[in-house]
């Protein structure tokens, strides 16, 4: 569910995770929603199927591009919004990021199977972004949130309503649920 925001970073992930998936390659990914710090690190798994709400994968191709973030880090003089926000995201390397899309997409919901494990694709905005979308899977009793739920921080509403927003979090306090995986924090 999701990469991260630079290719780097989204290795650095990938690297954690080998043990595991020398095993069981990463054959299917999902973007939960538009903002590049879930998608961006898509290059590195683009041998899998890449999969996004309809509304996703029509604000990927309009919301800010690496290359613009890359190019606004050497200007100088933007003020000091933009500088508060190159002191936040030097670390990054924009310059790296080739955008890779979704090669599917879905509208409302989708069941996969993952191995022998069904999961649950359901779309609920436009609340954080036009497309966001939660990962269920009912096994594990597990709701990976993408950025509808942030950990020590208040999610941010970028498209709304919040009475999208509302009813997500509805939706998911009516799943059986051990596990809640936000889009941000521990």
């Amino acid at each position: 569910v999701d990469t991260l925001w630079d290719v780097p970073l989204t290795r650095a992930m990938l690297d954690a995770m080998a043990d595991v998936s020398r095993g069981a390659p990463i054959r299917t990914v999902v973007n939960t929603h538009a903002n590049g710090d879930h998608w961006w690190g898509n290059q590195l798994v683009a041998d899998a199927e890449i999969i996004a709400s309809r509304a996703c994968r029509t604000e990927m191709d309009h919301d800010i591009k690496p290359s613009d973030l890359a190019a606004m880090m050497g200007i100088e003089g933007l003020g000091i919004g933009a500088d508060y926000f190159r002191e936040r995201v030097k670390a990054f390397d924009f310059a790296s990021v080739t955008p890779t899309f979704p090669t599917r997409v879905f509208d409302g919901s989708l069941r996969l199977e993952v191995g022998d494990t069904e999961i649950d694709l359901v779309e609920v905005g436009p609340a954080h972004t036009l497309g966001d979308t939660i990962v269920h899977v009912p096994a594990a009793k597990t709701v990976f949130t993408g950025d509808i739920l942030f950990i020590d921080g208040t999610p941010i509403m970028w498209q709304g309503p919040i009475g999208n927003w509302i009813r997500a979090c509805d939706r998911m306090l009516g799943l059986d649920l051990d596990v809640v995986v936000p889009g941000h924090g521990p």
